[in-house]
């Protein structure tokens, strides 16, 4: 067996151990007796009404900007009807004139001699006999009334 090794080799023992130094890396910190770095209560207080007026001043600004819009659409509104209201106006006397020059008879007469009429020389009176037509209590036209009615007259 010329090749194989021995279960136990004697110059292992012979050898120094070897010391091995722990890997230990030191991080600095706090100690148990340093206090931590906080703000002081007063300072939150502060920062929490200081926030708070913010919100308070944003709400105003909110309800501010909203009546402006309210008071701006009231005003358009407000022009166009006034606007109108002058349109019917000036509708409105144009009307009467218009009304005015028509009902004149002296005008009457001459858009008359404009389309070749001339005045009746004598006047008829024509007398129609009763309605037979007759409605009920709610403005409807009845046909057996009218046909009663018919019948009777």
């Amino acid at each position: 067996m010329a090749g194989a090794a021995p279960a136990y080799q004697y110059r292992s023992a012979e050898r120094a151990p070897q010391q091995f130094e722990p890997r230990i890396r030191v991080v600095p910190g706090r100690g148990a007796g340093q206090a931590q770095n906080t703000l002081p209560s007063s300072v939150i207080f502060l920062a929490k009404v200081f926030a708070v007026i913010l919100v308070v001043f944003a709400l105003l600004g909110f309800v501010r900007i909203g009546l402006a819009s309210a008071t701006v659409t009231t005003a358009l509104s407000s022009q166009e009807i006034s606007t109108e209201i002058e349109a019917a106006r000036s509708a409105g006397n144009s009307l009467e004139v218009r009304e005015s020059y028509l009902s004149n008879p002296s005008n009457i007469r001459l858009e008359a001699s404009k389309l070749k009429m001339a005045a009746a020389t004598d006047a008829s009176v024509i007398t129609l006999p009763k309605d037979v037509v007759i409605t009920d209590e709610q403005g409807n036209l009845s046909l057996s009334m009218s046909l009663a009615a018919a019948t009777q007259g």
